[in-house]
């Protein structure tokens, strides 16, 4: 194998490094995105919860208030009803009462099952809350492994980076245009290694000339999908 081709061999492998690398660090600020969006819509749902409470709590003050309100006309109806002289608005008077009482329990009864109901919610916003402070802890364990991990990958990319351009030094001629423009448009799926009589790029069979240039060591262009091919003894 010649060293062309051992070279091709070795841009691939940390174009494969490298691409890798970079990958890891693009994951890490999403998982953080996710991890937030957890969080919020973790919180979004406390401050419903906390919204609903407080409408049903403006809600039983609301019937109190109509309690309170018919309790006071009743009072003063008891009050006319003692003083009527006439059967006819005696008998309204004992009408209304008894409406308005009726009245009244079905409020006190609205607003005892409101009550209740505040105290179930109640208990899903303690849920709600103890959720939202698992994943805040969760964001930021995430948070701090991923910056943690940048540090040493970007330290482990500027490696790569610095051994990817001491090889890439080593190209000339028309190759060095041939892998420049094929990096720049497929990165490190830019070479294949053969792999029997195929490209193991998309698995076309080569013509016997190609796999004589690749016999030899040198690497080819795959005519069907513009990889560049090299032969490995490995």
């Amino acid at each position: 194998m010649t060293v062309t081709a051992s070279l091709v061999q070795l841009l691939h492998r940390i174009n494969r490094q490298k691409t890798d690398l970079k990958g890891q660090l693009e994951r890490g600020p999403k998982m953080v995105q996710m991890a937030q969006a957890k969080l919020q819509v973790a919180q979004n749902r406390v401050d419903q919860i906390q919204q609903n409470i407080k409408q049903m709590k403006m809600d039983a003050d609301s019937k109190q208030l109509q309690l309170r309100e018919r309790e006071s006309k009743i009072h003063n109806l008891e009050g006319k009803l003692n003083a009527a002289k006439e059967n006819r608005e005696y008998q309204t008077l004992k009408e209304q009462i008894a409406a308005d009482r009726q009245a009244n329990a079905v409020l006190s009864d609205e607003i005892l099952e409101i009550l209740e109901r505040i105290d179930q919610v109640v208990v899903q916003l303690g849920a709600a809350k103890e959720s939202v402070g698992e994943l805040q802890l969760e964001l930021e364990r995430i948070s701090k492994q991923v910056a943690d991990k940048k540090v040493v990958l970007e330290s482990e990319l500027s490696r790569v980076e610095s051994e990817l351009a001491e090889a890439e030094s080593q190209l000339s001629g028309d190759f060095i245009r041939d892998y420049q423009r094929l990096v720049a448009a497929r990165g490190e799926d830019a070479m294949a290694e053969l792999e029997g009589k195929c490209c193991s790029g998309c698995y076309q069979m080569l013509t016997p000339q190609l796999l004589e240039r690749l016999s030899i060591g040198h690497p080819i262009i795959c005519a069907s999908c513009g990889r560049l091919i090299y032969h490995s003894r490995d």
